[in-house]
């Protein structure tokens, strides 16, 4: 497994902020590079007061041609499967890449705290992802290392990335 984490801080009280990550965020898409466009497909408020949300995100980053050349459309994105604390300090997700269904294992939390006396948010995006091998067998020698390349960029980079922009973006639509 690869660790991975982001921190971002705003300011915007953190109900705010994380009331908008849990429920605009098809319209925070437009803000984030390589993002084509994020479709909630499912959204449960449950019993406890949590609420279980799945977005399909579709992207379009920019990949080395080798790569680009390997992967569809169709598998440029993912489903994110979210369950959001009724306080909304902490989100548990996990992600569905559509390239490799599988074979990427990619899960982690999102807390939310307050910051700058209750003026601000501190938002921590953290997760680990791993790439089953067993998967790489199926992919033809030659592009095994292309389909490590694209899974690391996606995933290590453009995830984390993402979740910053999102924060950023999110503050800005509460201006």
């Amino acid at each position: 497994m690869k660790p991975f984490q982001t921190l971002v801080g705003v300011r915007k009280p953190l109900p705010d902020i994380a009331a908008v990550i849990r429920d605009r965020l098809p319209e925070i898409a437009p803000a984030l590079a390589d993002v084509s466009h994020i479709e909630v497909t499912c959204r449960e408020d449950r019993e406890d007061g949590s609420t279980l949300l799945i977005n399909e995100w579709r992207v379009d980053p920019k990949l080395p041609g080798p790569v680009r050349q390997a992967i569809s459309d169709e598998m440029l994105g993912w489903n994110d499967h979210a369950v959001w604390t009724v306080d909304l300090t902490e989100c548990t997700w996990r992600i569905e890449p559509f390239f490799m269904p599988g074979a990427i294992h990619c899960a982690g939390a999102t807390r939310f705290e307050p910051a700058m006396g209750g003026h601000g948010t501190k938002a921590i995006f953290s997760g680990e992802f791993a790439v089953d091998a067993s998967a790489l067998a199926k992919i033809p020698p030659g592009l095994r290392g292309a389909a490590v390349s694209a899974v690391e960029t996606i995933v290590g980079s453009m995830v984390p990335r993402n979740f910053r922009h999102t924060i950023e973006a999110a503050a800005r639509l509460l201006d």
